[in-house]
């Protein structure tokens, strides 16, 4: 999906808020615009532009984001994504907010390029569940595990996850390949991307169902003692991904050869 492609709704048309959010994802090659920020107006947006992302703060002008999606729920089947945004980090609304139905969740001060990736990200879900894209399985795994994405190590894991499928010797070379790559795309500095990443994963075992993180990583609860090391667990990951995008290959493949497309018919 091409990211100008990407409609996104701000559901605020105020100067201080809206408009800047806007602005910021448009300079990042995105389509984003701005409605009132009233249930009603959000809802009429949604209906009659379709936009693939809605991002809104939790609370309304009328109303609040839980309402807002579950009346939307009654309305059409078609959602698209939701980005909540909150002044303060709480994770019991945080818990709340993603299981009616959101898909980000980001505390403030909002980092805009952060913003734009997440609206990236979350757009590609509607893509079929059995997608090779890697960048939509990655998400969907680390959001299965619990990891809350307004953790660092949330994004450090899924950009690490990436770079090891396109390069499989990161993986083997953790500390001095992987850690120094990850922190010079975020400005930052290994130990610092080591330690976020260890903490996000602390997050997940601590919060997440144990059985859910068994079955994402590919493994049964007999071969977990402790909880898995950074490079264990980025090393799974990019395994399941790599096993999962092989699948959908080999399944292309024999659909390929048993329905042949349209043009394919007509010239047999």
């Amino acid at each position: 999906m091409n990211q100008t492609n990407i409609k996104a709704l701000v559901c605020d048309n105020t100067a201080a808020i809206g408009t800047t959010i806007a602005s910021s994802l448009r300079e990042r090659g995105l389509t984003a615009y701005t409605r009132s920020n009233t249930e009603r107006a959000i809802i009429n947006s949604i209906l009659s532009e379709a936009p693939d992302v809605v991002i809104s703060y939790l609370t309304l002008s009328d109303s609040d984001v839980v309402a807002l999606i579950n009346e939307l729920s009654r309305k059409t089947t078609h959602l698209p994504a939701f980005i909540v945004l909150s002044e303060l980090h709480n994770p019991f609304i945080e818990n709340q907010v993603m299981r009616c139905g959101a898909s980000y969740f980001m505390v403030e001060p909002i980092d805009f390029d952060e913003l734009a990736e997440a609206v990236y990200a979350v757009s590609k879900r509607s893509v079929a569940k059995n997608s090779a894209d890697p960048e939509i399985i990655v998400t969907e795994m680390i959001k299965k595990i619990c990891i809350p994405p307004n953790l660092k190590g949330y994004r450090y894991i899924r950009t690490s996850v990436l770079e090891c499928l396109r390069d499989r010797s990161l993986i083997d070379n953790i500390t001095k390949g992987l850690y120094p790559f990850i922190a010079e795309k975020y400005d930052t500095t290994p130990a610092r991307i080591e330690r976020a990443i260890r903490k996000a994963i602390e997050t997940a075992w601590e919060r997440a169902d144990k059985t859910s993180i068994y079955l994402v990583l590919g493994y049964d609860d007999t071969y977990f003692t402790n909880r898995p090391t950074n490079s264990e667990f980025i090393a799974m990951l990019v395994d399941q991904i790599r096993l999962q995008t092989s699948r959908s290959a080999h399944t292309r493949q024999i659909t390929a050869t048993v329905c042949p497309t349209s043009e394919a018919r007509a010239i047999m």
